[in-house]
């Protein structure tokens, strides 16, 4: 993804294939993968507002993930194409809170609701966005203002009990 070119819908599309060292002993994508799908998405939205290779080198930035929650939903099997949709719902100027699908063709596979801080790599701490990340962050949640918020973001994990424990 080239880091001059925002999306229009403020949507990170990134794209890739099953590959058989992802399968596990049930003959589909083994849970890890998923995560691995999952950061591609999050190094391709952050290549688009700014934070690649080179900015990572020379500004000595990058993020770290705060907590995730992942539900899956269908699975995958080897050799089919997949898509990541990466959103930036909101940010405090330190923080992101990102909202991920990944999909099948249309078919929903699995979702991931992730909390990340930008991080200072040569001091070792979180840091607020330098302003020209923050700039391009602020456009990404702009361009998806009209978008509805996915209804599964802010769930917790939970089991209705039909009367409560002793």
């Amino acid at each position: 993804m080239s880091a001059e070119v925002l999306p229009a819908d403020g949507i990170v599309h990134s794209h890739l294939t099953v590959l058989s060292e992802w399968l596990d002993y049930n003959r589909h994508m083994n849970v890890a993968y998923y995560l691995v799908a999952f950061e591609q998405g999050i190094e391709d939205v952050k290549c688009a507002y700014g934070l690649d290779a080179a900015y990572r080198a020379t500004k000595q930035r990058s993020t770290a993930a705060l907590e995730a929650h992942l539900t899956y939903q269908n699975e995958a099997n080897e050799g089919e194409r997949l898509r990541v949709e990466t959103r930036i719902l909101d940010t405090d100027g330190k923080r992101l809170h990102l909202a991920q699908a990944l999909y099948r063709g249309d078919l929903l596979l699995a979702t991931q609701e992730v909390l990340s801080i930008s991080f200072d790599l040569a001091a070792r701490r979180s840091c607020s966005f330098e302003p020209e990340l923050a700039v391009r962050i602020a456009a990404l949640i702009a361009a998806q203002a009209t978008l509805p918020r996915p209804g599964w973001v802010g769930r917790a994990i939970s089991l209705k009990a039909s009367k409560p424990a002793p």
